[in-house]
């Protein structure tokens, strides 16, 4: 059973969390030193240069918009922002009817009050971003621009060359415009400042590993472990609760329980079932994993997924980060890893 505590010890954590941005962690280490990776940094406000557009003639806004931005514009009108109910919606329609949307503009107002400046996070993005020049020198540096899209999008890529931050995304888990049937609490706790390199490496990270190799529970298992580590590499600062969008309990539970997960795992033989709706709550978000454990957290087989390929990289140490990305069989990892949970 999972560790549980007291109603005083949680909410002393909570605000433990809340004041230090979740410091615990499996990791000691500051990563490579990449001071001299050269990465061109500049966050584009998108959002702002939207909502500075003269709506009394739009369509000439809209055309000097998309030669600022010729990937972000048609991406933006055309799938973020488009009415799904309209197919034949114009980008200018889509945009118009977006910019007289008074929650969007409700939004944005919010954004600019707690994101107007952007320097703090500036030094973190471009850290993350010179760890993946440094992990993956083939591939080109990705412009990062912000937006508001009313909830849709937190963090994305768009092919290698563009990376987006919907900053209405993060604007902490009680913004009242949060629908909490559509973001429960589970959810809503990641919609903070702190999440935001998080989210954005595991967006990277994404667009360099595809989809899972396989429809076994461990095919999901190692594919989100290998995402998880890359993104550990990417911010080598961020502990594994931020990482896993954990609170500290369920952070600790899976550390203490890491054996007890196991055995349940290979117990139930779920390792190599490809019922996807069986074992659905283990590797996405979800308050717990009751196939397993009812206190065992959301995402528990991403968690050990992570702990397989961390002892797969301790025992091949060689292996490079795009060697990680093109390894393919799960099980055959699983087995080179000799993972053995701890006691």
């Amino acid at each position: 059973m999972f560790k549980t505590l007291n109603k005083n010890a949680l909410f002393a954590i909570g605000l433990l969390l809340a004041m230090t941005a979740c410091r615990e962690t499996t990791r000691h280490t500051e990563g490579p030193d990449v001071s001299g990776v050269e990465v061109p940094l500049q966050i584009r406000r998108f959002e702002q240069d939207i909502f500075a557009l003269d709506t009394t003639r739009l369509a000439g806004e809209a055309v000097r918009l998309q030669a600022a931005y010729p990937e972000l514009f048609p991406l933006f009108t055309q799938t973020i922002i488009h009415d799904v109910s309209n197919p034949s919606e114009t980008p200018e329609q889509a945009l118009r009817a977006f910019l007289s949307s008074p929650v969007a503009r409700s939004v944005y107002d919010t954004v600019q009050q707690v994101y107007r400046d952007l320097g703090s996070l500036e030094p973190e993005i471009k850290s993350l971003l010179q760890h993946y020049k440094y992990y993956f020198p083939e591939k080109p540096v990705p412009q990062v621009v912000t937006l508001v899209s009313e909830f849709a999008v937190d963090a994305f890529t768009y092919g290698d060359s563009l990376c987006g931050i919907g900053l209405d995304m993060f604007l902490g888990a009680d913004y009242p415009y949060y629908n909490v049937e559509i973001f429960p609490v589970y959810i809503r706790r990641q919609f903070a400042r702190p999440y935001i390199p998080v989210r954005l490496a595991k967006a990277l990270t994404r667009n360099l590993q595809g989809e899972a190799g396989g429809d076994r529970l461990i095919d999901h298992m190692v594919h989100n472990g290998k995402m998880l580590y890359i993104t550990s590499a990417l911010l080598p600062a961020a502990p594994d609760s931020l990482l896993m969008g954990y609170s500290r309990e369920q952070w600790e539970g899976c550390v203490d329980n890491e054996q007890a997960v196991w055995a349940r795992l290979l117990d139930l033989n779920l390792l190599y079932d490809t019922d996807y709706n069986k074992f659905r709550k283990v590797v996405e978000p979800s308050p717990n994993a009751p196939v397993l454990f009812n206190e065992a957290p959301g995402e528990v087989g991403n968690w050990m997924g992570l702990q397989i390929v961390r002892a797969y990289m301790l025992r091949y140490p060689e292996t490079s980060m795009q060697a990680l990305v093109d390894l393919s069989d799960a099980r055959k990892l699983l087995e080179d890893a000799r993972y053995k949970p701890r006691r």
